[in-house]
C-alpha cells in the first residue's frame, strides 16, 4: 500500500466514522430533520478576528502532522490485516500515535530498538510472565517499523 493510497483509506474511514457520528440528515420519517437549537450561553464563541480582517493564527505544526499520524495509523492497521489485531488501530489511533512517539523519543535518546522491542514485549505479555505470542511480536516489530518510516524518519535504519 502507497503512502497516498493509506491517507486515502484513513480518509475514507474518517468520513464513513464523521458520517456515523452526525447522522445522516434526514428524520427516522424520512424528511429533513430539524437542526436542535443550541442555547447561546453553551455555544461555543468564535475566535475573536483582529480589526484588520486576517483570521487568527493556528498552529501549523499540529495541521501537518495529522497527514503523517493518518498514514501512521493506515500503515499500521494494513500491516496488521488477518490477525488479531486488525482494526485495532482504527478503535484506538491515540494508543498507537502514543507508543510510536515513545518509541521516537527511545530513539532519540539512543535506546537500542532490540532493547525498546524487548521491553514492549514484556508489557504485552504481562510483564514477561509469559512468552509473547508471534502475534505479540508481530505487533511491537510493524509498531517499530512504522514509527521509524513516519513518525522519526531519522532512525529509518532501524527498521532494515
Amino acid at each position: 500500500m502507497t503512502r497516498t493510497q493509506a491517507v486515502r483509506a484513513l480518509a475514507l474511514v474518517a468520513g464513513a466514522a464523521l458520517v456515523a457520528a452526525c447522522g445522516t440528515g434526514t428524520s427516522p420519517s424520512g424528511g429533513t430533520a430539524e437542526p436542535t437549537s443550541v442555547p447561546r450561553s453553551s455555544a461555543p464563541s468564535a475566535p475573536e478576528t483582529p480589526a484588520t480582517g486576517t483570521p487568527p493564527a493556528r498552529d501549523h505544526a499540529a495541521v501537518e502532522a495529522v497527514p503523517d499520524l493518518a498514514v501512521l495509523i493506515a500503515t499500521i492497521e494494513a500491516t496488521l490485516e488477518g490477525t488479531s489485531y486488525e482494526g485495532a488501530a482504527l478503535e484506538t489511533p491515540e494508543v498507537f500515535i502514543a507508543t510510536s512517539q515513545l518509541f521516537c523519543e527511545l530513539l532519540d535518546e539512543g535506546v537500542d530498538p532490540d532493547e525498546i522491542l524487548g521491553d514492549y514485549l514484556d508489557r504485552l505479555s504481562d510483564g514477561g510472565a509469559g512468552s509473547p505470542s508471534d502475534e505479540e511480536a508481530l505487533l511491537a516489530g510493524v509498531l517499530l517499523g512504522a514509527s521509524s518510516e513516519v513518525v522519526c524518519p531519522e532512525h529509518r535504519d532501524v527498521a532494515e
